[in-house]
């Protein structure tokens, strides 16, 4: 939904204080001051953990017309994919994994099991990132790693891709942002079928993250110990251009 542009109309109010009771409507009479303080707090609180924001095609012509070619191979890819959401998503500079993953959406264990783990967990830079949240079909196969990435760089040049996309398979921060907000978005936990998508992020001793099994019990982040190799771990295409 786009909040940004969207207004309080007086019949939705009319509805929200039918809500109330008269004692309570009497407390917002009389305390209208305290509780725009309240309000106040509570989106400055949303606004510091709001670190991905979905933007429309329209927003994306308009707030960022230098990349508005981007748009038509990603919108193709993604309706072969039959998916019609959003394709590009404004990220913030700042989200980590330890730091604020489990305060953003439903992570397994509130992800306290890595917190002692040795890995560079590089916050986000200010980006717009051209994603799909789906699995890029067959990257389940049982690919090693190097087969992902010829399968990725295959994909670029089939989509008419730009140099600079489908270069990477993104951050383990990055993946557990966009993935959250296309959860709050939409209550669709992916990769689908709990499945697990691989990220760019390793550990000191070269083992990598991945994520996914993203099922009532949050979503869950782990190292692989060897070769990917398995038909449950695939990758999501990304196309980064930094702002």
């Amino acid at each position: 939904m786009d909040t940004e542009n969207r207004v309080a109309l007086a019949s939705e109010m009319i509805l929200v204080l039918k809500e109330l009771s008269n004692k309570e409507l009497l407390f917002l009479a009389d305390n209208l001051q305290e509780v725009k303080d309240y309000i106040t707090r509570r989106i400055a609180e949303i606004d510091r953990n709001t670190f991905v924001t979905p933007l429309s095609d329209k927003e994306v012509m308009n707030q960022f017309p230098q990349f508005a070619d981007r748009l038509a191979p990603w919108r193709k890819l993604a309706s072969s994919l039959d998916y019609y959401g959003p394709v590009v998503w404004l990220v913030k500079e700042g989200f980590t994994l330890k730091n604020h993953a489990p305060f953003v959406g439903p992570c397994n264990r509130n992800l306290d099991y890595l917190k002692d783990w040795d890995f560079k967990d590089i916050p986000t830079s200010n980006m717009l990132v051209f994603w799909v949240p789906r699995l890029v079909p067959d990257s389940t196969n049982d690919m090693t790693v190097e087969q992902m990435e010829q399968y990725r760089g295959e994909l670029r040049t089939r989509y008419n891709m730009p140099e600079n996309h489908c270069d990477r398979f993104g951050s383990i921060a990055l993946l557990v942002a966009l993935i959250m907000a296309h959860f709050k978005r939409t209550g669709e936990r992916v990769p689908l079928k709990e499945f697990f998508v691989a990220s760019d992020t390793l550990t000191v001793n070269g083992k990598r993250f991945f994520c996914g099994s993203f099922g009532c019990d949050g979503l869950f982040c782990n190292i692989w110990y060897g070769l990917f190799n398995n038909d449950f771990t695939g990758f999501f295409l990304l196309g980064v251009e930094e702002i």
